[in-house]
């Protein structure tokens, strides 16, 4: 398989159960680059949830963020590509979510608002969100009450990146159908177990995340290899997600890690094991071997 850039997802595929990148997987990137090919990480992580671990391990290149609505350059932060949800349809979902007793989440193009989060509703902030809130130096605004959320305040709707919240897996399930009538085929929605402590998922506790129709990982990367004038072709990607479905399906050759969801992992043309036990490693050493 010739490789020119290689994509892998960070939670649940590079990162083992405890958050940590192991040795064995810095030293498999450090070939995979000194053999010329880029090494791109894409994550449902913002930029800042994600840069201490891309520097640390990257240094230079572009990430992939929010789940493929920006592209960052990882040594300056700037913002290099983004797909925003339109404004009328942020003030929809964030009315939906504060009118169902959620607190809604929207994360922000920080690069352009100069914060992270605009936090909107009457609702407590779960606790999830506050460990997540406590681990990244995030910062974050507060706005109370539905009539906090007005068409007329535009400098609330901009730059918003993804509409979310957190809640319990029933509750979700069902707003985000409601939402889905409400406005076919003009967002992108999904929930999915939450993260609720270091390298744990919460069975129960679901993350919702709304995204522009057009936002995939997949979308973002055929916008990168057109950007770098690389074919679709030469691209290897690496995932465990739901999240990740789009680009393990879209690449010629992909791998799934061991510990992935059946579904997720019948998206990939390949296997690997799990991301306890140096799933990327192994797939650089498939990658190399054929290059």
């Amino acid at each position: 398989m010739r490789c020119r850039i290689l994509v892998t997802d960070l939670d649940g595929t590079l990162l083992d159960r405890t958050g940590a990148v192991s040795q064995k997987n810095r030293d498999a990137i450090a070939r995979a680059r000194d053999a010329g090919i880029e090494v791109v990480f894409a994550t449902g992580r913002s930029f800042v949830e994600c840069r201490s671990v891309s520097r640390e391990i990257l240094g230079t290149g572009s990430v992939i963020t929010a789940g493929g609505a920006a592209l960052h350059d990882i040594a300056n932060g700037r913002c290099t590509d983004r797909i925003v949800i339109a404004e009328d349809l942020v003030a929809h979902c964030t009315e939906s979510l504060v009118g169902h007793g959620h607190l809604a989440h929207l994360l922000k193009d920080s690069t352009q608002a100069g914060y992270d989060y605009l936090l909107v509703g009457d609702a407590d902030l779960d606790a999830a969100s506050k460990w997540w809130f406590e681990v990244h130096p995030l910062i974050t605004r507060s706005t109370s009450g539905i009539s906090a959320v007005p068409a007329h305040r535009a400098e609330q709707l901009e730059h918003v990146l993804r509409v979310g919240t957190v809640a319990a897996a029933t509750e979700l399930a069902v707003i985000a159908q409601v939402i889905r009538d409400e406005v076919p085929e003009r967002l992108t929605i999904k929930h999915w177990p939450a993260l609720v402590a270091l390298g744990t998922a919460g069975i129960d506790t679901h993350l919702l995340e709304i995204f522009d129709a057009n936002v995939d990982k997949w979308m973002m990367i055929q916008r990168l290899c057109a950007s770098r004038g690389v074919g679709e072709e030469q691209v290897v990607t690496v995932g465990d997600g739901l999240n990740d479905i789009g680009m393990l399906a879209g690449a010629r050759n992909s791998f799934a890690v061991a510990n992935a969801e059946p579904t997720v992992a019948s998206c990939a043309k390949h296997s690997a094991p799990t991301n306890d036990a140096d799933a990327l490693a192994f797939v650089v050493d498939a990658v190399l071997r054929d290059q």
